[in-house]
């Protein structure tokens, strides 16, 4: 089945020459390809990729489209070539020669719609990057089993995942196409990753919808993918996640669901408010309620088309879901016993 890589480029020159090398060495039966999206890059990422590998389909963006626009444009180009697998696959990677392989092999089961790479530190391969990240059932999404010895998870068969890193990922087409989303703004047609996201939770997003259809999502621990991966929470990530989660939110949840969990809602955002004064990003909390407001429109159109292709019950998402924040600690109790209430 034709395989389609998709890698958005950015500024990238640092990094693009050896993620693309790698995956030309990859060692795989059937037939990839690699689409290269460059959004609009400053840098010299675009002279390297036309020099270096002629082979890549380079898509030009003539203004920064985010991750998620990118990937859209890159997604859609893979579909209407025949792909049976998209791998959205970031630019500060480089891969293992049978990482291919074993994305596909983790994906032959008729329910597994979604599969991650295991994502080791580029810099320290002894170590985890991501084993999974963990989906909370208030809309944050965060990394599982940082900096671990990969030894303890390298031997392990495929498992389920809160939801994948869009960093290195396997989509069926059929779940893209299940998932198909319709564009808020006039004459963008469809899209797959969330069109109102920009960057931040677009693969939570897609994970929990794809559950919501029916589809599990897996982690392949033999596919290797080292990353080069810096975090770095500011005043600008705070925005884009804040807004983004109150989005996935008011778009998967049942009406039912999202009853039950305004209490608690209610209080963990006064708790936001709070963090956000003392951390000096207060407006830009304020700014995430400004944009919720105005895409209210898109974000309602998106939940219709989510609502209307939904197979699975609130309650079967947030088994794989978790409960506890590594911050503040001392409310998880609390967390805990709403989520089970919910549940």
């Amino acid at each position: 089945m034709k395989i389609y890589i998709i890698i958005i480029a950015y500024n990238g020159s640092q990094y693009i020459k050896k993620c693309l090398a790698s995956v030309f060495l990859s060692k795989y039966s059937g037939q990839f390809n690699v689409v290269a999206v460059d959004n609009h890059s400053l840098d010299n990422t675009v002279e390297i990729i036309e020099k270096e590998f002629p082979q890549v389909e380079l898509i030009k963006l003539e203004k920064n489209l985010g991750f998620v626009g990118g990937n859209n444009i890159g997604i859609k180009r893979a579909l209407v070539s025949g792909a049976g697998y998209v791998v959205l696959l970031n630019q500060d990677t480089e891969v293992e020669y049978d990482w291919l392989t074993q994305l596909v092999k983790a994906a032959q089961d008729d329910k597994v719609g979604i599969v991650q790479a295991m994502l080791l530190l580029a810099n320290e391969r002894a170590l985890t990057n991501n084993v999974g990240n963990a989906m909370h059932y208030l809309g944050f999404g965060f990394v599982k089993n940082y900096r671990e010895r990969v030894d303890s998870w390298y031997h392990r068969p495929p498992f389920a995942i809160g939801y994948a890193s869009g960093a290195a990922m396997l989509i069926k087409k059929e779940v893209l196409q299940t998932l198909t989303l319709p564009s808020p703004w006039k004459g963008e047609g469809t899209a797959y990753l969330n069109p109102v996201f920009f960057m931040y939770h677009e693969d939570l997003d897609l994970c929990w919808r794809a559950r919501l259809a029916g589809y599990e999502i897996m982690i392949a621990p033999q596919a290797t993918v080292y990353h080069h991966y810096e975090f770095n929470r500011n005043k600008k990530m705070f925005y884009w996640t804040e807004r983004n989660r109150w989005a996935v939110l008011l778009q998967n949840y049942s009406l039912v669901t999202l009853l039950k969990l305004s209490p608690i809602l209610l209080f963990i955002e006064i708790a936001m408010l709070g963090y956000s004064l003392i951390s000096g990003w207060f407006v830009y909390k304020l700014q995430s309620y400004g944009w919720i407001i105005i895409n209210l429109p898109g974000i309602f159109k998106t939940r219709i088309k989510t609502q209307s292709m939904r197979k699975v019950g609130d309650s079967e998402v947030m088994k794989h879901m978790d409960s506890a924040l590594s911050f503040p600690k001392f409310i998880n109790p609390l967390l805990k016993k709403y989520w089970q209430y919910v549940r």
